[in-house]
């Protein structure tokens, strides 16, 4: 059982707010695009994500992650699978972005400052 503290601790060790989301992705591992599955996104910030599929990696697995944000936007981000819990038949994943293209990084950033201001406003 995690204690309030254990919790502040973890959020103070975040760089960047998470965003309570739930968006639809296609994820495989890096060199192996034919083994595409899908999964969901329950949190995101600017340097990360909280997934679930229920596809088992090991912990230090490099992932391409395939975002369908809303208003058509999508995007692929590359990340490293930091932890893993098994729930049922399913399996949450915490994502450490290790590369974001130009191209995209101002997507993701807008959408992560869209949803914080719809979600203060709610």
């Amino acid at each position: 059982m995690i204690d309030k503290r254990t919790k502040l601790k973890e959020k103070e060790r975040r760089k960047s707010p998470r965003i309570l989301v739930k968006v639809n992705l296609q994820l495989w591992e890096d060199d192996k695009t034919e083994n595409r599955t899908k999964g969901f996104v329950k949190n995101i910030s600017l340097d990360g994500m909280s997934i679930v599929t229920d596809v088992h990696y090991p912990v230090d697995s490099d992932l391409v992650l395939s975002l369908a944000l809303p208003d058509d936007l999508k995007m692929n981000i590359y990340g490293k699978i930091v932890w893993m819990r098994e729930i049922e038949d399913l399996y949450r994943y915490g994502i450490k972005f290790t590369e974001l293209d130009l191209r995209e990084k101002p997507k993701l950033y807008k959408f992560i400052l869209v949803t914080l201001y719809m979600n203060d406003r709610a």
